[in-house]
Parts: C-alpha cells; sequence; structure tokens
C-alpha cells in the first residue's frame, strides 16, 4: 500500500551495501569509518570488504563519499523507505 506522508512525522531510512578495495594497510581505518556511521562490515575477502550501512539518506552519501576514496567495487542501495511516527497504521489510514 501507498500513503501520502509529506506533512507527517517520519522516520526514514536507506540501506546500502558498499564493496571497498581493502589491504592490510587500510583494513582498520575502513572499519572505523564504518563504526563513525554506525555501520558494520558484512563480508570479507582477499582484497575487499562489504560494508552495510543504514540510516538516512544524507548520512548513506556521506559514508558513500568517505569510502569512495578506498576505491569502491561495487554498491546497491535501497533507496528511502519511510513509516510515521506514532501508534497509527497506514491499514487505518486507509479504512478513514
Amino acid at each position: 500500500k501507498v500513503q501520502d506522508v509529506t506533512s507527517d512525522p517520519t522516520i526514514d531510512h536507506e540501506l546500502a551495501f558498499i564493496k571497498v578495495r581493502e589491504t592490510d594497510r587500510n583494513r582498520m581505518e575502513i572499519v572505523k569509518i564504518a563504526e563513525l556511521y554506525k555501520a558494520r562490515v558484512v563480508d570479507l575477502a582477499a582484497d575487499s570488504l562489504i560494508v552495510e550501512g543504514v540510516g538516512t539518506e544524507a548520512e548513506i552519501e556521506a559514508l558513500v563519499a568517505l569510502l569512495r576514496g578506498f576505491g569502491i567495487k561495487e554498491l546497491v542501495r535501497t533507496g528511502t523507505v519511510v513509516m510515521t511516527r506514532g501508534s497509527g497504521s497506514i491499514e487505518e489510514a486507509v479504512k478513514r
């Protein structure tokens, strides 16, 4: 279901997986950047790692910008998902 929530208080977040080139030298720096953005490393390979970031569009943009300096091999993003704050639900709104 879709609901116009532009005038309602909302929570909005986006999910991103960012595959970054890494070496023994820069691995800890990448991990520290991920931690700064409350992201986490979800996969390690011989020459790359995948960072999972969740946050607002601005937070994801900032995380991607910092990781771009290491070389992004691959990037996928969900786009923003939104839910209204409070106890109401989309089901209740549709019934009105």
